[in-house]
């Protein structure tokens, strides 16, 4: 009821009400919509686009704005240091260092680091891709598990003293080759001698390379990295932790190699 003197309330348009709302509707689909439609690539990462239907993959390795539609995104670092060290600073704040046995039965951890580059080529990227599917599997299903064999084929080659000062490159040698073209074949074989330090009699057993039909290093196997286009450069070993007996071997060794130069 409109008492006399009473200004008139003003009439509600419905249909401008309507519209308004549909237009905010369809403003916050549009932001939510957006997220799936899009994507961005920084210059450090290639990445892969699953369509929703087909499940074709689409592959981008130039920086740069991306139609997504709702596909499902993979990113890869292009290039990533890759660390196996015990150091809570250098990787993962766990141990991280790889178990390396030599061929006089000393055992040791050996930490280091190495730079790893994916291929741009989509087959190889499509091949690892579907055999690991994240950077964490590349890293830890392929990356450490190659390098853990090289470390392990490595080690026989060499006594500990001979990795701890002589021919310590060729320990990074060893390993570096082994990772990137593959395993060496070598054969085994028992020899007899004394320890330089102890004097007593012991039997050692020395891994020797095969040769291939050019003269050069045979291989048991060709390295992932060749298969899936992935170069590693830059490996090197900031330390090796010896065990105690081991240790106690080096020291014996250095202070009666110190003796004979007295």
């Amino acid at each position: 009821m409109i008492r006399p003197g009473m200004p008139d309330l003003p009439k509600i348009d419905g249909s401008k009400i309507m519209k308004g709302a549909i237009g905010v509707i369809v403003a916050i689909f549009l932001v939510v919509a957006s997220f799936g439609v899009f994507e961005y690539l920084d210059a450090q990462h290639v990445m892969v686009i699953q369509t929703p239907l087909a499940g074709t993959l689409n592959w981008h390795v130039v920086q740069g704005v991306k139609f997504q539609w709702f596909g499902k995104v993979t990113k890869y670092k292009k290039s990533f240091q890759y660390w196996f060290s015990a150091s809570k600073d250098q990787g993962d704040k766990n141990d991280q260092s790889i178990p390396v046995r030599f061929n006089d039965a000393g055992h040791g951890m050996i930490s280091g680091s190495v730079r790893i580059d994916l291929p741009f080529d989509t087959n190889q990227l499509t091949a690892l891709h579907t055999k690991y599917g994240s950077q964490l599997a590349i890293e830890h299903d392929l990356v450490r598990t190659n390098y853990e064999k090289a470390v392990y084929m490595a080690g026989p080659l060499l006594s500990s003293r001979e990795s701890y000062a002589e021919k310590r490159p060729d320990l990074i040698t060893f390993i570096e080759d082994q990772a990137m073209n593959g395993v060496y074949k070598t054969v085994s074989r028992d020899t007899k001698g004394r320890d330089a330090i102890t004097g007593v009699e012991k039997t050692v057993t020395v891994v020797e390379l095969v040769k291939d039909s050019k003269g050069g290093i045979a291989r048991q196997e060709a390295s992932p990295f060749t298969l899936y286009g992935i170069k590693s450069s830059a490996f090197s070993i900031n330390k090796v932790n010896y065990d105690k007996t081991v240790e106690e071997q080096i020291a014996s060794q250095q202070k009666a190699a110190m003796q004979i130069q007295t």
